[in-house]
């Protein structure tokens, strides 16, 4: 796992701060589009499913957002629509409601 520490690459933002290594792999995404889109396509997809951040913290797609907003790019749109519509596959989270079964009524 990467600790942060400083540089003059880095923007220290919370984000960076929290999580450095997942930070780079979503700048890359301007300078190395093919690369980062195919990680984060996998990572929106199956984010319900896998246990993301166990062995390195992570960006969730739903602050990718505030992400892109964090951050200067040299295109900014390209960077922002490719981040919300990764975000969109994010997978709703089920809510209880929904799967519980009405209460059954039993006559005494």
């Amino acid at each position: 796992m990467d600790t942060y520490t400083a540089g003059p690459e880095c923007c220290g933002c919370r984000f960076e701060r929290r999580a450095p290594a997942h930070h780079r792999r979503l700048v890359a995404l301007e300078a190395q589009p093919m690369n980062s889109l195919v990680e984060l396509i996998e990572m929106a997809a199956t984010w319900g499913e896998i246990e993301y951040g166990e062995i390195e913290p992570v960006i969730p797609p739903d602050e990718w957002i505030d992400f892109a907003e964090a951050h200067a790019w040299d295109d900014g749109n390209r960077v922002f629509d490719a981040l919300v519509a990764l975000a969109s596959l994010v997978p709703r989270a089920r809510t209880t409601a929904a799967n519980r079964s009405a209460p059954l009524l039993v006559s005494v």
